[in-house]
């Protein structure tokens, strides 16, 4: 029995000491928090319960070492400026914790990066100056009188928040050579010169609203994409890039003198709209660009789309309500897919085409252009064209026009319903036209000067023939 008792001890302890050695794994340590109030009136440690009665006297601690900190501001108005460390975050109480500045300083400056969370900076030339990693959540920034925020170089990420402008020639973001920028959810309301100025660096903004900035993005140089981007109420160009890609996807601008205008740049997306341009909804000088599912609402003097020596693939092209031109070409390359132009209208008289091409090559396929007060297609000045699958309705001046050297080959082509002729050829312009349809073109089917090298070829017509005017020599059937 006592063998027994004894056996048993020795197995029961060792097992009991087992488990009592066992260490409890122990959680990561998070950031020590520090609490500050403006409106505290004792003398404070730092605690919840008794916290430091400023922003300053938290920093003049010289907190640092590696350690993450986490800064609690109750409600109140914090006066600058502040120098920020990287290891420090800031988190406020919404729009009721304030820095504020005033004078000829920025309201903070993070050289090395910060974190700031729901909260408000107010005033000063910058909100923030920054370099490294900085991110800010839920941040407003207003009535800056250089711009809300300037970085150097470096990460900055941005979700929700905005800001404000009181006045003009503020920039709400401006990012330097080699920064880098991810803003999401944020908004940019008031009078900015420029809401987003990026200089030879690399953005992405993704559902960004801008309410009033002159300009919404300015870009120099680098690589921007914009994601579910709406721009609104400013009197300049929306959106403009020079020598740098620009990405748009889902991306409306309304209003402004120009919906998206560039130089020398690359372009590329889907999904563009310009709604009421003042002067053209897209216009590119000496760029590359691919866009699908581009819409111009209304436009002004320079037509819908404006190309000039640029080389572009546009498909699923929509215009409607353009002065002057749908699409207006000079020089360059210019491949068209799957394009409606409607309601073209003109002021003086003089244009109102559909296409309006000059010394340019240039491909169409599935094009349509209805209610055009001047041409639907128009090729002079050595522009080369060919037409695939061409519908043109209500051309008030011609179907298609050719002249000084222009030349335009069109297969599967319908003319109806001009108050002029189907087809005209004038000062050496050549057209050879292969499955024609004309009727109800009020001038007939072709008009042509027949001086020089002008020439017009046909071959399957249907519809309207050459009974309708007199017979020209330097008209021609294709050979069968």
């Amino acid at each position: 029995m006592l063998r027994c008792l004894l056996m048993i001890c020795c197995l029961t302890f060792p097992a009991c000491r087992a488990t009592a050695g066992v260490i409890a794994p122990v959680s990561p340590a998070g950031p020590t928090e520090v609490w500050v109030d403006g409106v505290w009136r004792e003398a404070g440690d730092g605690s919840r319960a008794r916290p430091f009665t400023s922003l300053h006297e938290v920093l003049a601690r010289g907190l640092g070492g590696g350690t993450p900190v986490r800064v609690r501001l109750a409600p109140g108005r914090y006066a600058g400026p502040f120098v920020l460390p990287a290891e420090v975050e800031l988190v406020g109480a919404g729009e009721g914790s304030v820095l504020y500045g005033a004078g000829t300083e920025p309201v903070s400056r993070a050289p090395e990066g910060v974190r700031l969370k729901d909260l408000v900076i107010e005033g000063g030339t910058w909100g923030l100056e920054a370099a490294g990693a900085v991110r800010l959540d839920a941040v407003r920034f207003r009535g800056q009188s250089q711009g809300g925020v300037r970085m150097e170089s470096g990460q900055l990420t941005v979700e929700g928040g905005g800001l404000e402008a009181e006045g003009t020639g503020a920039v709400g973001v401006l990012l330097g050579a080699g920064a880098r920028a991810e803003v999401r959810e944020a908004t940019f309301t008031g009078s900015f010169r420029r809401g987003v100025e990026a200089r030879n660096a690399e953005a992405e903004l993704e559902s960004v609203r801008f309410r009033g900035p002159q300009t919404a993005l300015y870009q120099e140089a680098g690589r921007v994409r914009l994601r579910h981007v709406s721009v609104e109420g400013g009197r300049e160009v929306g959106l403009f890039v020079q020598r740098g890609t620009l990405r748009l996807e889902d991306v409306t601008v309304t209003g402004h003198e120009y919906g998206l205008q560039s130089m020398k740049a690359t372009l590329e997306g889907w999904g563009f709209t310009s709604v009421r341009a003042l002067r053209s909804g897209v216009a590119l000088v000496g760029s590359q660009a691919e866009l699908e599912d581009t819409v111009v609402l209304g436009s002004g003097s320079f037509g819908g789309v404006s190309l000039v020596a640029s080389e572009t693939v546009l498909r699923g092209l929509r215009v409607d309500g353009a002065e002057e031109y749908g699409v207006m070409a000079t020089r360059g390359r210019l491949r068209l897919e799957r394009a409606v132009l409607t309601r073209l209208t003109t002021r003086d008289g003089e244009s109102g085409d559909g296409l309006h091409l000059r010394d340019t090559q240039v491909e169409v396929e599935g094009l349509v252009v209805r209610q055009a007060s001047g041409v639907g297609v128009l090729a002079a000045q050595g522009a080369q064209v060919v037409l695939r699958e061409a519908s043109l309705e209500s051309c008030q001046e011609a179907g298609v026009w050719a002249e000084t050297l222009g030349q335009v080959t069109a297969v599967g082509l319908e003319v109806r319903g001009s108050r002029g002729p189907a087809l005209v050829a004038m000062v050496d312009g050549v057209l050879r036209v292969d499955a024609l349809t004309a009727r109800d073109n009020a001038a007939g089917l072709v008009m042509a000067d027949c001086e020089g090298s002008t020439g017009v070829t046909l071959g399957r017509v249907t519809g309207q023939g050459r009974e309708m005017g007199p017979r020209l020599a330097c008209v021609a059937s294709a050979s069968p």
